[in-house]
């Protein structure tokens, strides 16, 4: 028989004459089949089953005492036989029904028991209809046997008046007395199987309570999980307190929680936390994802059950998990957003059958697990992250130190100076260093890469071209001793473009030498004069020359200086605002009538045609210009 099916009771001989059914002996089901259930389990029961506590359970776990009397009662006014509910152990759990029902209720069955001669029925005195959820008896519904056949409303005697008051003679006497035996055994019939209907609706309403009290069970247990998860402040943590959680929800003897890793043979599941596991089985040796189908198989989502943990094939290390005292295990993955992140592997040192119930909790378990590892990655990635924002805060705020806090004031010529990060650290920067006679040398430089390493070889650039630019008179060898620094100090693919230039106000001439920069600007009535002479970036070939240029300034020139983030600034259409554009506009600003405007004026005017052409795009590109005009 089916766990899931209630049991039924064996029907006495009696009992099947009266319903018809002849034969004798076997197990027949007088009425409707009880109900499948899904039985709680006890230890070394069926796949189907669920954990009970310890005590028995009974009726009235799940039905209240007045329900079940008036059920009793309802059957009895209906059928007129006296019926009883008792628990399992044959105790009555409702009181008798009312006196004058029970005498009428025997008088109903007074003469069938007569006529069968005592038999089985009357040995047994009773008709039994089981209440059982699965296999776990809660109690049944029972006819008691009448005291006395005597006590029948209706027997021989009656028939014999009856018979002669309408003057039947022997013939038909014996007529009626054939046709009016199988009435009675139709009545009783109907009643048994009523009995029976009545059992199996109080099965369906203990079944309906104990699927409830189920499912509260496990919203209690994923609400302690939940809870406890919470709590936790890391992914240690986390998993130490999971291990914990699942061992005592699902009642195991140990628990396992492993994570997934590339190791450097393959994907590796490795253990991160343990319950109730001795140190020489959990640090048995690697797990390997690629070598284990079964490991395979629950990371891409599978519920794996072995029921005889060192005798399956599937077992990793069978002769641990037999010196472990091991004999079950139910394993499944852990996945963030469908991405395997790990595995849990319950085991019980017990034969153990799995429910439904339990490995659905099982399930809603492992996905409150998964979900609290990655919530709890999120947040140590957003504290580390919250950090490193405050670090390079910091750093951006030394950075902007480091640039020049005022601007030269040199008779003839106005100066300004715009600097536009595309991140809080970049690497460009800009310099005005003041020498003796009056000359002040301008640079502008940009350091391959983004952020704070970038931001760290511009600071090493600045400091090599000050030191050497006080030192050194000629301007090619302070860029060559810069470019040595920078490829003694340096790695492969760090560089960096530089322009360095010297400014005599008095002369208003300029010396410069360009390692690798973009360009320089100057316009001259209207005509473009590249700024290009010097070498190729720094950082690079310690043996490379650099040449120096000069040229004199006159009035109304416009010299720009700029990093790439001005040409290469792109619009919604992905086209570059590109060198001609910036001719264009410099030609613009540099040949307007009037008297010359100011050089912040200029720049204004520089930032506003960059913003019609990029829009409100922020470029992936740090932007620095340093505008000089000649008066």
């Amino acid at each position: 028989m089916s766990p899931d099916a209630a049991p039924t009771e064996p029907v006495p001989a009696a009992a099947r004459q009266l319903l018809g059914l002849g034969g004798a002996g076997g197990q027949v089901s007088p009425g409707p089949k009880p109900i499948a259930t899904r039985s709680p389990r006890r230890s070394g029961e069926g796949s189907d089953s669920v954990d009970l506590p310890p005590r028995q359970l009974s009726l009235t776990d799940f039905l209240d005492l007045e329900t079940l009397q008036a059920v009793q009662d309802g059957f009895v006014s209906i059928t007129r036989l006296q019926a009883q509910i008792l628990d399992a152990a044959g105790r009555p759990v409702t009181r008798p029904t009312d006196a004058k029902v029970r005498s009428a209720a025997d008088a109903a069955t007074g003469l069938l028991l007569e006529e069968d001669g005592g038999g089985e029925l009357a040995a047994g005195g009773r008709f039994v209809a089981p209440i059982a959820v699965g296999p776990e008896r809660l109690g049944s519904i029972v006819i008691d046997a009448p005291r006395h056949a005597s006590d029948a409303g209706i027997g021989h005697d009656e028939l014999e008046r009856l018979a002669a008051s309408l003057g039947l003679g022997p013939e038909e006497r014996q007529t009626l007395f054939e046709a009016a035996e199988p009435a009675f055994a139709a009545n009783r019939g109907a009643s048994v199987q009523f009995l029976f209907l009545i059992a199996n609706a109080i099965t369906r309403l203990c079944y309906q309570a104990w699927e409830g009290q189920t499912h509260v069970q496990e919203l209690e247990a994923l609400y302690r999980v939940s809870t406890a998860l919470a709590a936790a402040s890391d992914v240690q943590v986390v998993l130490d307190t999971a291990a914990k959680s699942i061992a005592e929800v699902l009642d195991a003897d140990g628990v396992v929680i492993r994570l997934l890793q590339e190791g450097p043979d393959g994907p590796e599941l490795v253990r991160r936390a343990n319950h109730g596991l001795s140190a020489s089985y959990i640090n048995s040796g690697q797990l390997l994802v690629n070598k284990s189908e079964l490991y395979s198989k629950v990371i891409r989502g599978e519920i794996i059950y072995i029921e005889d943990l060192p005798g399956d094939a599937r077992t990793y290390y069978p002769e641990l998990a037999r010196e472990e005292g091991l004999a079950s295990m139910l394993a499944l993955g852990l996945a963030d957003h469908d991405q395997p992140i790990g595995s849990i592997q319950v085991y019980t040192v017990e034969t153990r059958r799995f429910s439904r119930d339990l490995v659905r909790l099982a399930r809603a378990v492992s996905q409150l697990v998964s979900a609290a590892i990655s919530k709890t990655r999120l947040e140590q990635d957003r504290n580390r992250n919250s950090a490193m924002v405050r670090q390079m805060q910091l750093a951006a705020g030394v950075q902007r130190r480091m640039l020049p806090q005022r601007l030269p004031e040199l008779a003839g010529f106005d100066v300004a100076a715009r600097y536009i990060p595309s991140f809080q650290l970049s690497g460009d920067f800009y310099d005005f260093v003041r020498l003796g006679d009056g000359n002040v040398g301008f640079a502008i430089g940009d350091v391959a890469g983004k952020g704070i390493a970038a931001s760290l070889l511009m600071a090493s650039v600045r400091a090599s071209l000050r030191a050497y630019a006080h030192d050194l008179y000629h301007l090619d060898e302070v860029i060559r001793r810069v470019n040595l620094a920078l490829c003694r100090d340096t790695l492969d693919g760090e560089f960096a473009t530089l322009w360095y230039g010297v400014l005599d106000p008095t002369a208003r001439r300029l010396t410069y030498c360009n390692a690798g920069h973009e360009p320089p600007i100057l316009v001259r009535d209207g005509h473009i004069i590249p700024l290009d002479a010097g070498g190729m970036i720094v950082g690079v070939d310690r043996d490379q020359d650099y040449d120096k240029g000069v040229v004199d300034l006159q009035p109304r020139d416009l010299l720009l200086l700029y990093t790439d983030g001005l040409p290469d600034a792109m619009n919604a259409e992905q086209k570059r605002f590109g060198r001609v554009a910036m001719e264009a506009m410099l030609r613009e600003i540099a040949n307007r009538e009037g008297p010359p405007r100011p050089a912040a004026e200029g720049l204004r005017e520089i930032e506003t045609h960059l913003r019609n052409h990029a829009g409100a795009r922020r470029g992936s590109d740090d932007t620095t210009l340093v505008l000089l005009r000649c008066t």
